[in-house]
C-alpha cells in the first residue's frame, strides 16, 4: 500500500497484489465462517461484477481443489465474463466427471461453446477441428441420452448437422409424436428408414405416405411396390397390381411385366394382349403385340407364339419391322405355310 499527497490530506492506494490478498484473505474467512453452499448462491446470484465473482471462486476452488460444483460455477461465469476457453477447459474436466448431473450439465455446455466458436471463426482448418469435436460430443449427448426431450427440435437439427443418421431418425420420430401428419416429416422418416435398412417400417411408413399425401400418391404407390419387389413378398405385389391394372393402363403394363419376370410367360402374353386390344395408338399397339409373342416365345410357347402372331398379322402388313419379325418367327416355329401366305401378302400388297 502506499499514499499520495492530494494538498494537505493523504490518499491512500491500494495495489492489485494487495487487492488480491486481501480478497484471499476474506474469501478464506467466508470459507470458515459461512456455509459453501450459501457462498455459491450468492456467488451466482452476483450479475454486476463477474470479474469480482471469479476471483472469490479461485480462491474458493484452493481451499477445495476437488469441488466439481465449484468448477462448474467457475465455468459458467467465466462463459458470462467471455472466457470461452478457461470455460470449456473446465468443462473438458468435468466431462469425467462420475456425478451424472454435472457430466451431464458440462457435456452440453461444451457442445453449445463448440457451436458458438464454430459459427464465429472463418478459418476453414479451425471449423474442421471443431466439426469433429462436435461430432463426438453429439454422439456421447446421444449415446448417453442426455438431452431434454423439451428441445427435441434442436437436437433433430443438430443431428443432421452432426450427419448422424440414427439420431436424426430417432429425433425425427419424436417430433412426429407431436405432428404426425406431417408430410415432410413423414417422407424424412421413409426415407432414413430406408437408409437404416428398417425393412418392414419402410413398408408401414411408405403405406401412411399413400394414404396421406394425395399429391404423390401415384410416385407412393410406385415406391411400395417396388419396395414388395425388392423384399421379395412377390403375391403381395401380385395383389397390388391386379388391383392397380384395373385402374390405368400404367399398372396393367407393370402386371405383365411382372408375371414375366416371374417367368409366368403365358400370364404376361395374355396382359400385353389385353393392352394391345385396350390401344388405340398404332405405335403402342405394335409394341404390346410384338412383346405378347416374344413373352411366348421366352416360355417355350413356340407354336402358341406362332398363333398368336398370325391372328393379328393383317394389322401390320405394311409395317416392314413387324413383316421381318413375322416371317422370322415362322420359319424358326416350322410354320412354313404361315411364311407362305405372310409372302403372298406382301407381294400383292407390293403390286
Amino acid at each position: 500500500m502506499y499514499h499520495a499527497d492530494s494538498g494537505h490530506e493523504k490518499v491512500y492506494v491500494i495495489t492489485n497484489k494487495e487487492l488480491l490478498f486481501l480478497i484471499f484473505i476474506f474469501t478464506s474467512m467466508l470459507v470458515f465462517l459461512y456455509p459453501k453452499a450459501l457462498l455459491k448462491q450468492q456467488i451466482m446470484a452476483e450479475t454486476s461484477n463477474y470479474n469480482l465473482s471469479m476471483l472469490y471462486l479461485k480462491n474458493l476452488l484452493i481451499h477445495s481443489p476437488n469441488d466439481e460444483s465449484l468448477m462448474l460455477i467457475l465455468a459458467e461465469q467465466s462463459l458470462r465474463n467471455g472466457e470461452r476457453e478457461r470455460s470449456l477447459e473446465l468443462l473438458e474436466f468435468l466431462h469425467k466427471s462420475k456425478n451424472h448431473k454435472f457430466r451431464k450439465k458440462s457435456l452440453l455446455l461444451a457442445y453449445e461453446l463448440h457451436k458458438l466458436n464454430y459459427h464465429d471463426s472463418k478459418d476453414e482448418e479451425y471449423r474442421k477441428n471443431l466439426k469433429i469435436k462436435l461430432s463426438k460430443l453429439f454422439t456421447i449427448i446421444y449415446n448417453e441420452k442426455i438431452f431434454d426431450r423439451e428441445e427435441n427440435n434442436d437436437w433433430h437439427n443438430e443431428a443432421i448437422f452432426n450427419n448422424h443418421t440414427e439420431a436424426t431418425y430417432h429425433y425425427l420420430k419424436i417430433k412426429l409424436l407431436k405432428d404426425p401428419k406431417n408430410i415432410k416429416l413423414l417422407e424424412s422418416r421413409y426415407y432414413l428408414a430406408i437408409n437404416l435398412k428398417e425393412r418392414e417400417n419402410s413398408l408401414k411408413y411408405v403405406k401412411e405416405l399413400i394414404q396421406l399425401d394425395k399429391k404423390k400418391y401415384e410416385y407412393w404407390l410406385d415406391a411400395y411396390y417396388y419396395m414388395l419387389i425388392t423384399q421379395k413378398s412377390f403375391k403381395k405385389a401380385e395383389v397390388l397390381l391386379k388391383g392397380q391394372a384395373k385402374r390405368t393402363s400404367v399398372w396393367q403394363q407393370k402386371l405383365a411385366e411382372f408375371y414375366f419376370m416371374r417367368k409366368l410367360f403365358r400370364k404376361s402374353s395374355t396382359e400385353y394382349i389385353y393392352l394391345f386390344n385396350k390401344m388405340d395408338s398404332y405405335k403402342k399397339k405394335k409394341s404390346y403385340y410384338m412383346k405378347a409373342v416374344e413373352a411366348l416365345q421366352f416360355g417355350g410357347l413356340m407354336q402358341e407364339s406362332a398363333s398368336l402372331a398370325h391372328k393379328y398379322e393383317n394389322y401390320y402388313i405394311k409395317d416392314i419391322v413387324v413383316r421381318k419379325f413375322l416371317l422370322k418367327l415362322y420359319m424358326a416355329t416350322g410354320n412354313l405355310e404361315y411364311a407362305a401366305q405372310l409372302s403372298k401378302k406382301i407381294l400383292k400388297d407390293r403390286l
